[in-house]
């Protein structure tokens, strides 16, 4: 551990003397926020251009969701803590916004009319370095395209596309030489209809989705899903709005073994919700939605017994929003939902959050965010030969979650910039798995801090 320590110092310190002119902290989860991303970019033609390379070392307590306290009686699984180094470029790219439309000589003379087709994407990658595992290092892969014609007019159309390829283990360790390499890509239509001033609003949308795994003993997990949504919203107020949605999910698990550790379901999910989103004060929002769920799957005989289970119930949400002052933002909410779940068909989630979010100068971005849930799964069965996966609860499983995280960012300059990141991740329960190697964890405690600095443009 020592000798880990002292690595870890070592790579902190040649990347700070390479990038900054000064000491930094840690970074995580940036490039999931474009706004965190994007620097003052180049602008060719009617395209906006936005490079940018990030450098982190990091720490994470629990590489492969290791239970506290595993039965050795019934399996012998490390726990492993490892150091991690990473390293993620990207590039990202769009039409010119109105901001850009209106400077330089290439300003727009047409008093910055929105475009008739607006384009945004970006592709990048997350190298892992696993010092403790160095048979896990692996490439993480994203990319997205959206394309809009005739956006902020009465009709407008999106087509878009997600593609996600993730490297970091789901699982314990159960087989050294498994893949934890995930493929997941979404594709889909959007229509959006407004009247003049976007007093009424009617967005509907298909998507298309593929989960794959690329070990085979994962292959049970693997599965398309057909979403249809529709939303609608009648602003009543200037800054109230009435607002529906309803969202169906056919999913089909396509390649299922006959020797799946877990029993999968197709199925078919509805969810319908009515709510209000508006202004309480100038400084306070508020969002209320309550609606029903449903969740349907086929009945299957296991063990000479009928297997049949449905879900149905109250799905909700609300969420209290105060804006302190500018820059920075407190918000409390509470939801339930239900998902489906590679045991047990779904769970249904009872979760309350708070995130606070400041940014100061325009240099110093701090956000912290929290949330406690509870779960609880549906009857859960082995997929052969049909005997419940689990040791002493009769396929009975609530979890109680628990996670929090600290980002802090500093920017020495509008490309240059430090961040430091801490998170935990709790999940408690006294369900057991009799084996390991299953896409979902049970018990597990993991903590993750990293470091870094990036360039952006």
């Amino acid at each position: 551990m020592r000798r880990l320590l002292g690595l870890l110092a070592t790579l902190a310190a040649l990347v700070l003397v390479a990038f900054a002119p000064a000491p930094a902290a840690a970074q995580n989860g940036w490039l999931a926020d474009r706004a965190r991303t994007e620097g003052p970019g180049f602008r060719v033609g009617d395209f906006e251009l936005h490079p940018g390379i990030g450098v982190e070392v990091g720490w994470d307590s629990n590489l492969y969701f290791t239970e506290d306290s595993p039965d050795p009686a019934m399996r012998d699984v490390r726990r492993v803590d490892t150091g991690i180094l990473r390293v993620t470029p990207h590039f990202l790219f769009s039409t010119v916004g109105a901001e850009r439309r209106q400077e330089g000589a290439g300003r727009d003379d047409t008093g910055g009319s929105p475009p008739t087709v607006a384009f945004r994407g970006g592709v990048s990658a997350a190298y892992y370095e696993f010092f403790a595992e160095p048979n896990r290092r692996n490439l993480d892969i994203n990319g997205t395209l959206r394309l809009q014609v005739l956006p902020e007019r009465p009709f407008s159309f999106t087509i878009w596309d997600t593609f996600t390829r993730g490297v970091r283990p789901f699982t314990e360790n159960f087989r050294p030489g498994a893949s934890m390499a995930r493929i997941n890509n979404q594709a889909g239509l959007d229509l959006a209809f407004q009247t003049e001033g976007g007093v009424v609003q009617v967005r509907a949308g298909y998507t298309f989705g593929l989960d794959f795994f690329e070990d085979s003993y994962f292959q049970y997990g693997n599965s398309f899903t057909h979403q249809v949504t529709l939303q609608e919203s009648f602003r009543f107020l200037p800054q109230t709005a009435l607002i529906h949605d309803t969202v169906v999910s056919i999913q089909d698990y396509f390649s299922v073994p006959l020797d799946s550790p877990t029993l999968v379901a197709d199925n078919v999910r509805l969810r319908t919700r009515l709510g209000i989103n508006g202004a309480i004060t100038e400084s306070i929002t508020l969002q209320a939605m309550v609606g029903y769920g449903a969740g349907f799957y086929p009945q299957v005989i296991v063990s000479g017994m009928p297997y049949d289970q449905d879900y149905d119930s109250i799905v909700a949400q609300a969420e209290l929003g105060w804006t302190i002052m500018e820059g920075m933002r407190l918000a409390i909410g509470y939801d339930r939902d239900f998902f489906p779940s590679y045991v047990g068909n779904y769970y249904s989630r009872d979760r309350g959050y708070i995130n606070y979010q400041m940014l100061v100068g325009g240099a110093f971005l701090l956000a912290l965010d929290f949330d406690v849930s509870y779960a609880d799964f549906g009857l859960i069965r082995g997929g052969s030969p049909g005997m419940p996966i689990i040791d002493t609860t009769a396929g009975v499983r609530n979890d109680i979650r628990v996670g929090g995280g600290l980002f802090a960012e500093y920017r020495f300059t509008e490309w240059l910039g430090v961040n430091a990141t801490f998170r935990y991740t709790g999940q408690f329960t006294g369900y057991r798995y009799s084996n390991v190697g299953f896409v979902d964890p049970a018990q597990f405690n993991k903590f993750e801090v990293f470091g870094g600095v990036r360039v952006f443009y």
